[in-house]
């Protein structure tokens, strides 16, 4: 077993003066569209009070990577930045890393800290291609944390940079709030499909669906993204959460609307989440 920071520590860096991020969706976002660049910049604005860089010289950032089969969570390395500076953003000086799309963004926000932040060249040949157990969905809040202190396993040391294999549709689990930064063929999969689905809360309550628009399991999923209930009475009640979703059963393509809810009917009934779960009807 090899962790994180034995890593660090071969390329001879500082560990104890070293922070580990992982960053949320939107970081992934910056990444995929913009690389280190505009990644770059979305890391230089950071709100205050605490800061995620809390005194360290160095900064190793991770984006969410996929969920395992136990649960946790993981982080996928996307490089390393030295802290140079500091200071209370309002709008007028700008962090060495640009991006005017990133900064229009913050261009109005008084509640954040700039840094100017610096790319290293150690590790850089490891960019996309270490991911990392970062832990529960719940100990993910902690996206900030020390490397000396918090000591994360190397689950892969991928030969190159590449996009994970889609995992097949029974083996899939995502949180839905990562849904949008799904890789592009992950994405592509579920849109092209139907079927009925499960989303289970993180105090363990089921919610069982069903996807018969044509952008398939995607489109239904992106509707909680947006609002968190997708038009459910009794979601709607719990207000905007985070859930797990994973696919019970994938409807062939010339299932008719009719039959595939049908098959949410018996879902139901078999996980019982009508009478014991978030199903009202």
């Amino acid at each position: 077993m090899f962790y994180f920071h034995e890593f660090l520590i071969k390329l001879e860096l500082d560990v104890v003066h070293t922070r580990l991020l992982r960053h949320d969706n939107r970081g992934l976002m910056a990444w995929r569209t913009g690389g280190s660049q505009k990644f770059g910049c979305f890391a230089s604005f950071q709100r205050r009070n605490p800061s995620p860089y809390a005194e360290a010289q160095l900064a190793c950032h991770f984006v969410p990577g996929p969920m395992l089969a136990d649960g946790d969570t993981t982080g996928l390395f996307v490089g390393i930045t030295r802290i140079n500076d500091r200071w209370d953003w309002n709008g007028g000086r700008l962090p060495a890393i640009q991006d005017p799309e990133i900064i229009e963004g913050e261009r109005d926000r008084r509640d954040v800290d700039a840094y100017d932040l610096e790319w290293l060249a150690a590790g850089s040949a490891y960019t996309e291609r270490i991911l990392v157990r970062w832990g529960p969905p719940a100990g993910a809040r902690a996206w900030s944390q020390w490397a000396a202190r918090r000591h994360k396993e190397i689950l892969e040391l991928r030969l190159d940079r590449r996009e994970p294999p889609f995992p097949g549709f029974s083996r899939f689990r995502s949180l839905i709030s990562e849904v949008p930064a799904l890789p592009q063929a992950w994405r592509a999969a579920l849109s092209s499909v139907r079927g009925v689905y499960l989303l289970v809360s993180e105090g363990g309550d089921q919610y069982v669906g069903s996807a018969t628009g044509q952008d398939g399991l995607l489109g239904r999923w992106m509707a909680y993204v947006a609002n968190g209930h997708g038009g459910n009475v009794l979601l709607r009640q719990r207000g905007h959460r985070d859930y797990t979703v994973s696919i019970l059963e994938v409807a062939s393509p010339d299932m008719a609307r009719d039959d595939i809810l049908a098959r949410e009917g018996l879902w139901k009934n078999k996980l019982g989440t009508r009478a014991h779960g978030l199903n009202g009807n």
